[in-house]
């Protein structure tokens, strides 16, 4: 499942466009949200003679360029299930702690991951989980998505999100 480096990068993605709503949030909203690169991958993988139900536990660095822009490192468990190819079919969970900035903003926040995997591609939703982010970035929301395939650097997402200007 990891990523590598090797093909070039897409396109480059979409501006953020920010209002401000009756509500005191300022929305921002775009598709795609920018690129992401996983730069490490530490993997505790299950045996491949082990029988299904198999867990593994990973560790990750991305760099996030566009909406989002800065560092996250994640930690994420994984459910690798019976199927074609080299790992087979599974699911994954996982938390991502995100160091930079957001809409000019600086801070962290944390991403809860909620993903599949068949084959060689990945597939996952992510939301700020609430309350997580700190600095200039506290009140953020949002959620998003990207699908990955082995092999290519470059990872394209989407990132909708608003700041809560109450908690800033």
């Amino acid at each position: 499942m990891s990523a590598s480096s090797n093909a070039p990068a897409p396109s480059t993605p979409s501006a953020t466009t920010v209002t401000a709503s009756a509500a005191g949030d300022r929305r921002a909203g775009t598709e795609p949200g920018g690129t992401f690169a996983s730069t490490a991958w530490e993997e505790t993988r299950p045996e491949p003679d082990e029988e299904s139900p198999r867990v593994a536990h990973a560790y990750t660095t991305n760099t996030f360029t566009g909406a989002i822009d800065g560092t996250g490192t994640a930690h994420h468990v994984m459910f690798y299930g019976p199927g074609e190819g080299q790992w087979g079919a599974g699911r994954y969970h996982g938390y991502e702690k995100v160091t930079g900035t957001v809409g000019g903003r600086t801070g962290s926040f944390v991403l809860a991951h909620d993903g599949a995997f068949a084959g060689t591609t990945v597939r996952a939703d992510w939301t700020v989980v609430p309350g997580s982010a700190t600095g200039e970035l506290a009140g953020l929301r949002g959620r998003g998505s990207f699908v990955a395939e082995q092999g290519v650097g470059a990872v394209v997402y989407t990132f909708d999100h608003t700041f809560d200007e109450r908690q800033h």
